[in-house]
């Protein structure tokens, strides 16, 4: 039986369990119950709907409600991450979600030939022939193993300390690496970049401010096909100054006090604190990626 034959052969099988069409193909993220891509690399409308159809999609259409309502809800996670751009590309008819100044996403009308961000979507069709793909791939296609890391927070250092980024890969022949910061190709066996190092398949990349929110991936290719991994966004770990004095702190009337924490403002979220009291002073202990704080407010 060819392997035409095998694919309608599977593709008329329902309910067989061949595929779990509840889930994404690699390299999307589900949004209400399609998959997307958002692609960060700024591109003008042609070139969007291009790029979304290689990918085996489309160009995300914004008349889809649920659909709509989830990718908003996606973009602002991104803006509170540090992505600040003011549009992404959606839909054939020169349209794109754009921020308002409360801080929420709307549909406008902006210029075709403009070069912003843009939002690939999946149909029902296109997502299961694209998880068909996926399993029907040969022995020996090239697969990158899941690290189940979407985001990876840094602090940067000195010079000679850098970041991994992984890329676990397998198939026969042995496959070969390429990495892209923003879809745009950095490292590959036929490009080098003094800026990166590759150590068996993973990137390391110095722990540089200029990096904060970029975004990673890798690739790997043989002689039977190509996969990419799903993104990784690299975000500064970060905590600013706490106050100089805490908070006057006055007993209950069921007694003890309350004393909050008063945080500033910091990134990734603070993990439990301990508060110690000895005679002289409140101490608080927290740790903050990689980063010990001690806070010492005098009892006077």
């Amino acid at each position: 039986m060819s392997k035409i034959h095998v694919f309608l052969a599977l593709l008329v099988s329902t309910g067989t369990g061949l595929i779990d069409e509840s889930s994404c193909p690699v390299g999307w993220q589900i949004a209400s119950d399609h998959c997307i891509r958002i692609v960060i690399s700024p591109a003008n409308l042609k070139h969007a709907k291009k790029t979304c159809h290689h990918e085996g999609g489309h160009l995300m259409d914004p008349a889809v409600p649920l659909l709509l309502d989830d990718v908003m809800d996606l973009l602002k996670n991104l803006h509170d991450l540090g992505l600040s751009e003011p549009s992404f590309h959606a839909g054939d008819l020169g349209q794109a979600l754009s921020r308002t100044e409360s801080g929420g996403y709307q549909i406008t009308s902006i210029n075709p030939s403009s070069h912003f961000p843009f939002i690939c979507a999946l149909n029902k069709m296109e997502r299961r022939s694209l998880l068909f793909q996926q399993k029907l791939l040969p022995i020996g296609a090239p697969k990158i193993g899941s690290n189940g890391q979407s985001e990876i927070y840094f602090h940067p250092r000195q010079d000679a300390d850098y970041i991994v980024l992984p890329c676990t890969v397998d198939g026969s022949p042995k496959p070969t690496v390429s990495w892209y910061k923003n879809d745009v190709e950095v490292l590959s066996p036929s490009i080098s970049n003094v800026s990166y190092l590759l150590s068996g398949g993973n990137l390391l990349v110095p722990a540089s401010p200029s990096l904060a929110y970029s975004s990673f991936h890798c690739t790997a290719r043989n002689s039977h096909g190509e996969v990419r991994s799903p993104p990784i966004l690299l975000k500064p770990s970060f905590i600013d100054a706490f106050r100089d004095h805490r908070h006057d702190v006055y007993s209950l009337a069921t007694g003890g006090a309350k004393l909050d924490c008063d945080a500033p403002a910091h990134q990734p979220t603070i993990s439990p604190y301990i508060f110690f009291i000895c005679a002289q002073a409140v101490i608080m202990l927290m740790l903050v990626v990689d980063i010990f704080i001690i806070v010492f407010w005098p009892l006077t």
